[in-house]
């Protein structure tokens, strides 16, 4: 199951000055406390960081199209999938959010609609937008 954490870590900016600063991940666990065991494995090699993982939730992304790359953020994008319901018969809609990770919204609309003419011909792109999400963590 994808959870999102956050995390507040204390780190050395450019001047050697101490400052705290929010990181978010998205990453594979079975429980939240798994997912938070994880968030403070992160830093386990510095044992002087000083570190908080703040926020632990159930990720509503049901999909990463691709791998995280270096110095490239992750886009959200929706996907909408049109359908009839078979009992009121009218025409409803189900919202698929997915991570993909691209250098700019231009290459990641380019993946999603390479990604959807995979098969994925009942589904339409409706939105990009691009995510605080640092960095993807797979399940061990």
């Amino acid at each position: 199951m994808l959870y999102e954490i956050k995390i507040k870590v204390a780190k050395e900016d450019e001047k050697g000055h101490q400052k705290e600063v929010k990181e978010h991940y998205i990453l594979d666990a079975e429980t939240h406390g798994e997912a938070e065991e994880i968030g403070y494995k992160l830093y386990g090699d510095n044992p002087h960081a000083k570190i908080d993982v703040f926020a632990v939730s159930r990720s509503q992304i049901r999909e990463i199209v691709n791998n995280k790359e270096e110095d490239k953020p992750f886009f959200m994008a929706v996907v909408t999938q049109l359908y009839i319901d078979e009992t009121t018969e009218k025409e409803k809609e189900l919202k698929y959010p997915m991570l993909v990770c691209a250098k700019d919204l231009t290459e990641a609309n380019i993946f999603m609609v390479q990604y959807l003419k995979q098969g994925y011909t009942d589904m339409r792109l409706d939105a990009i937008k691009r995510t605080k999400i640092l960095d993807y963590i797979p399940y061990e």
